[in-house]
């Protein structure tokens, strides 16, 4: 896929590739230095290109057999695990270096963990808990000696009577499969879930109630039969997660979120409303959130009251880990719009807090000396340098463009899948001018093995379409003063002019918005004390954008973050069918 030109970090254009429903491309991130490799939802990908960005997409088509894509799919998602691999062994090894640093206060030396950010330290004499799980003797005994190897194992670990060689995976290729790394700090935080989870089914705490959400308002009430399929959900995780303690062979994660679920179903029964556990939007994201008027939050309020009654729907239709997936990840989307934060997609309950059940263990023989921490530091350093250097960003030598082609080549260096040929390899080379996503797209355009092209218009391109008024179509809905599809936004500075429709206006056009820039920018430098720069700083943008229309280049496509459902064409979900 090419994706047209905007303002902002998309003033080159983009490039991606679809998969079936995902999307793969590649996004940079100056917080952790890495270029991600980053896999989504089409739909979403859609909306935020094509709508709130505002830009065309246009999509060259492989002719593939139903192997050569799944196998096509699969190169592309286990490069993208390959990555997440690294970027999660990378937080590890910090991790592990932070958490055992001298300088450490006893207080903030092993007392807070993720996950245990939904409990207190109170005990709940009326917790449901022991009796639905209603363990048996024999079963008890187990867990019981299951809490001893765990309490055994992490005061060895603390003691310094276990030691640790920890070898950094490779990163000499993006293909190379590599494994989780395990240090001693890791290993303890596993121990020390699992121990939790065990004590907890026997003596339960009181939840954090701020960790929780509950959706009040009538839409967001349960059913008499909502809720007994919500009990029946919960005695599936409940024989699940007992399944999990007494073979003791699933993973800590696969146990705390089985525990979750059981609990925030229950808050939901006992209320008879939604209830679900917070989350916090950490990591990387591209995504700049968008403060929204009182207006448009309401609106939005509407809309997601429509959407919870599909996707309740479909949480109601049938257990499954899929259905609870979809249905967490929902939630978090809008969790996200009521905090106002970016989205993740996602079930891991993040939220740091204090282990009810502290294991009486001498921490001060746990400290490293200054030595091992110097080499955990070391280690950390070393590892992240290598893994920015496999996946490093130049807006020129390795952009979003020629990394896809790399990778591309790197999997199929002749183009085939097989004995099947899906293209002529572009070079990721700058000497082929490939590393311009417009070049690289019309290269696409004339290979022997694009099958078709096909356009995605933008959002406001989609609008226009359906104008039959000469007038208002090229002269009104230009002028951005009149325009009715456009409304100026957070996300755009000020112009006069859009200049997409027509190339041989648009110097004319570009030059009245430099004009309009510059006086923007007067205007902004006398009123710098009171806003802060904002407007002058809105005023060299405009200019910056205007130049290359001088020289019949458009950029600025302008942005609609505001817009409600109800404004989207239908033409907009006809495309989406197809």
């Amino acid at each position: 896929m090419y994706i047209d030109s905007n303002s902002g970090q998309s003033s080159g254009g983009h490039s991606a590739l679809l998969l079936g429903d995902r999307v793969y491309h590649l996004q940079y991130s100056f917080e952790d230095q890495i270029f991600h490799i980053v896999r989504e939802n089409w739909n979403d990908f859609r909306f935020q290109y094509g709508v709130i960005e505002n830009r065309n997409i246009e999509f060259y088509k492989w002719n593939l057999s139903p192997s050569a894509k799944q196998t096509l799919r699969q190169k592309w998602n286990e490069l993208y695990l390959v990555q997440e691999t690294h970027i999660q062994n990378q937080r590890i090894l910090e991790e592990d270096w932070e958490l055992n640093e001298p300088q450490k206060k006893e207080n903030e030396f092993r007392n807070t963990r993720i996950g245990f950010g939904y409990f207190t330290n109170i005990k709940d004499p009326n917790s449901p808990i022991p009796k639905q799980f209603h363990f048996k003797k024999e079963e008890l005994k187990k867990i019981k000696s299951q809490l001893d190897q765990l309490k055994s194992d992490i005061i060895d670990k603390t003691s310094g009577h276990t030691s640790e060689t920890i070898v950094l995976p490779d990163t000499s290729s993006p293909l190379r499969l590599v494994s989780t790394i395990q240090t001693s700090t890791n290993q303890m935080i596993q121990w020390e879930r699992k121990f939790f989870i065990r004590m907890f089914l026997q003596n339960p705490v009181l939840l954090y109630e701020q960790a929780f959400v509950t959706l009040e308002g009538k839409e967001f009430s349960l059913t008499n039969e909502e809720i007994l399929i919500w009990k029946g959900y919960q005695s599936k995780l409940i024989k699940e997660l007992k399944s999990c303690i007494l073979s003791n062979e699933c993973q800590d994660w696969e146990e705390l979120t089985l525990l979750l679920r059981v609990l925030y179903l229950q808050k939901s029964i006992d209320r008879k409303l939604i209830v679900f556990p917070k989350k916090n939007f950490t990591g990387f994201s591209y995504l700049e959130f968008t403060e929204l008027p009182i207006a448009v939050i309401n609106t939005k309020q509407n809309e997601y009251a429509t959407l919870f009654m599909e996707k309740r729907k479909d949480f109601l239709s049938g257990y499954h880990p899929l259905q609870f997936y979809n249905w967490e990840t929902f939630l978090s989307h809008y969790q996200s719009f009521m905090d106002g934060k970016t989205y993740t997609e996602g079930i891991e309950f993040n939220l740091v807090g204090n282990n009810p059940y502290p294991i009486d263990t001498d921490k001060t023989q746990y400290k490293k000396s200054e030595l091992k921490v110097a080499e955990s530091q070391n280690q950390a350093e070393i590892y992240t340098n290598k893994i920015r250097q496999l996946y490093s960003y130049n807006l020129v030598f390795q952009n979003c463009t020629n990394e896809l082609f790399y990778y591309l080549n790197l999997m199929f260096p002749d183009g085939k899948i097989g004995g099947e040929t899906f293209w002529d390899p572009l070079s990721n080379s700058i000497f082929g001018l490939n590393f311009i996503p417009s070049i690289a797209a019309k290269k696409l355009g004339s290979d022997n093995y694009t099958k078709e092209i096909k356009l995605y218009p933008s959002y406001r391109n989609l609008k226009r379409n359906n104008l039959k008024d000469w007038e208002e179509k090229y002269i009104i809905e230009r002028f951005v003063p009149t325009s009715k599809i456009y409304r100026s936004n957070p996300m755009d500075h000020s112009f006069l002019f859009f200049t997409e429709e027509s190339i041989w206006s648009r110097p004319i056009l570009g030059f009245a918005n430099i004009v309009y820039g510059l006086g923007y920018t007067g205007i902004g430098i006398i009123k710098s004390p009171i806003d802060k720069g904002r407007n002058f700083s809105e005023g060299t943008e405009t200019i910056f954008y205007s130049l290359p229309e001088l020289f019949f280049f458009n950029i600025r496509k302008g942005h609609f973050p505001l817009i409600a459902a109800e404004e989207i064409p239908k033409e907009y979900y006809h495309n989406e069918s197809q």
